[in-house]
């Protein structure tokens, strides 16, 4: 699952997918940060990744808490910009 939203001038994608562990079933979450003009996020990087979200020491019990903790973290970092 995905979704996308407009953080000021940037661009968040944000991908929720199923773990692959079949003994800790639930979802894992990741996003990308672009800017919306073309221009680098942060020095030279055109494109700022997360690494893969878990929910503490477990993986999300829904699609939509997984995507909605990635988007959560991704005005962290567009603030911290």
């Amino acid at each position: 699952m995905q979704r996308r939203v407009t953080i000021g001038e940037y661009e968040v994608s944000i991908q929720a997918d199923r773990s692959d562990d079949p003994h800790r079933p639930g979802y894992v979450v990741r996003y990308s940060i672009i800017r919306t003009d073309g221009r680098p996020v942060r020095g030279d990087l055109l494109q700022v990744q997360s690494y893969d979200l878990i929910n503490g020491t477990d993986y999300f019990v829904s699609v939509d808490a997984a995507l909605n903790y990635g988007e959560e973290k991704a005005r962290q970092d567009v603030a911290a910009f």
